[in-house]
């Protein structure tokens, strides 16, 4: 491998890592990569920004009028020629917050339209790395004990930053938390705040193990960690106790 193609896989590799937590944003595979091309650059014009894309140029104009609506993208003309350039990322985190405001202001009237149509017991399924993002942040949305089992160095392998993502969900809102993984040595594993709402122990056969498992309240979650990504829900009082049987299990075969 040249030197030059070292320096191009390791941008392409950079640039695939902070696709997903985009795309976990809101934006689509296109508008992804347009943001990320456009964001090193200064006031470009479509032609060429489009020479660093594999979209043609009305491809890239329409995206990056999505992005200006969204206010990610800048867009001035000068001299009668239209230029752009990306806004600074941490209008990003406006945006978030933007959105968590909205969705604040209606929550106890969606609240009240699912009380009317909830039954004793649920199964929602879930595919790709969206529905575990949505099945880690219903596992940790509320502080209750949570107990979880299962293969973490194959999550982290699969699911990249979401792990870590949970993890900080998790230590956030102070949700204590009794954990059966496979073999792993990370440095927050050590730290203060982790040791203060965590138990940890290992069990080297979890390695195998294709899935995680999450027990918290009367839910059961769990994805895959393996093949194609899928994910369930199960609100049931009865399988919660079933599996939390299981875990302690696991937990005393585990070692510290």
């Amino acid at each position: 491998m040249t030197i030059e193609s070292i320096k191009y896989y390791a941008v392409d590799k950079a640039s695939m890592d902070l696709q997903t937590p985009l795309q976990e944003f809101g934006l689509t595979d296109k508008e992804t990569a347009v943001y990320l091309a456009l964001l090193p650059l200064d006031s470009v014009t479509v032609q060429e920004l489009s020479k660093k894309l594999p979209y043609p140029r009305t491809t890239v104009y329409n995206t990056l009028t999505y992005l200006s609506e969204k206010g990610l993208v800048n867009k001035i003309v000068k001299r009668g020629i239209t230029y752009f350039s990306a806004v600074a990322p941490d209008r990003l985190k406006d945006k978030l917050q933007e959105k968590q405001r909205l969705i604040e202001s209606i929550l106890p009237e969606l609240s009240e339209l699912k009380k009317q149509t909830r039954k004793s017991s649920t199964v929602e399924l879930y595919e790709g790395l969206k529905g575990v993002y949505s099945i880690l942040s219903d596992v940790f949305k509320i502080k209750q004990q949570t107990y979880y089992f299962g293969n973490y160095k194959k999550s982290l392998e699969l699911l990249k930053h979401l792990p870590g993502h949970a993890r900080t969900m998790r230590l956030e809102r102070n949700i204590p938390a009794k954990i059966v993984i496979d073999p792993t040595d990370e440095d927050v594993f050590k730290t203060k705040k982790y040791k203060q709402f965590t138990e940890m122990r290992f069990l080297k056969s979890l390695e195998s193990f294709p899935a995680m498992i999450f027990i918290y309240g009367t839910k059961v979650a769990m994805y895959t960690t393996q093949g194609d990504i899928v994910g369930v829900i199960i609100d049931n009082k009865e399988m919660s106790q079933a599996m939390k049987i299981v875990f302690e299990l696991y937990w005393m075969q585990a070692k510290p």
